[in-house]
């Protein structure tokens, strides 16, 4: 037999969890984890001509070294 607390307490734990996701889905705090927004990064073109690179058809150093 389980202890009488038990589903007092799953409920309580139950019904935080649900009281802080409709909190996070009402109030967002601006921070954004992941990728950013293709429209807010440079193009590739941009940063190479930036730093006075070329592109290079090469994927990795292995190719730039004659791997």
């Amino acid at each position: 037999m389980r202890h009488p607390a038990a589903p007092t307490l799953i409920a309580l734990l139950l019904g935080f969890l649900v009281i802080v996701v409709i909190y996070h889905m009402c109030v967002s705090d601006g921070h954004h984890e992941g990728n950013p927004h293709p429209d807010d990064v440079p193009r590739k073109e941009e940063v190479l001509k930036l730093h006075g690179e070329e592109e290079d058809e090469g994927y990795g150093m292995a190719e730039k070294e004659g791997r």
